[in-house]
């Protein structure tokens, strides 16, 4: 299932079935229950496109910005091709046995594309979201940080704390929270 939400311009057919192209191609890569939610922002002199797979609890995400909608769309693609490829990588080197290995099974052939930051982040608190947190390994909480493209990520450890894993230059470090 694909969802497609345009902020800040109305979202013509053309570019519409140009995301749905390019992820029916993603998608037989994926098992059944993998859907893709796609955003599409207008800044000012730009495009935005993030492209999230959800499957099994996992998150995938894929983003790029560029001055027109097409190319915007197809490094977000690219983007979480790069991603699909280096967590299937990830799980047959380390031979993970978790909900997980159904999604590096199905993948082959993906692409690659730099990864884009913002250079002016902001102080003010924009957006707040409520998560469920997932029990799982260090490893596994790794493989999902990396895999939405953040640089921390907040789980719930077999020993029943709440624990942050955030990267580092030389690695990743480990927060372990106690009430």
């Amino acid at each position: 299932m694909i969802n497609i939400t345009a902020r800040g311009f109305e979202l013509k057919q053309g570019p519409k079935d140009g995301v749905e192209k390019e992820l029916k191609r993603v998608e037989k890569m994926l098992p059944e229950t993998a859907s893709f939610d796609v955003t599409l922002t207008k800044k000012l002199d730009s495009y935005q496109c993030d492209i999230t797979v959800k499957n099994a609890g996992s998150f995938i995400r894929g983003e790029a910005q560029a001055e027109r909608i097409e190319p915007s769309i197809d490094y977000a693609v690219d983007d979480l091709k790069r991603k699909l490829r280096k967590l299937k990588t990830s799980l047959v080197e380390k031979k993970r046995k978790s909900g997980i290995d159904v999604l590096a099974r199905a993948m082959d052939d993906l692409g690659y594309i730099d990864e884009l930051e913002d250079e002016n982040p902001s102080t003010e608190i924009r957006r707040r979201k409520h998560v469920l947190l997932n029990m799982m390994t260090d490893d596994e909480a790794i493989v999902q940080m990396e895999m939405l493209g953040h640089s921390f990520f907040v789980y719930l450890g077999e020993d029943g704390l709440t624990h942050v894993i955030y990267r580092r230059k030389n690695g990743y470090g480990v927060l372990d929270c106690e009430g």
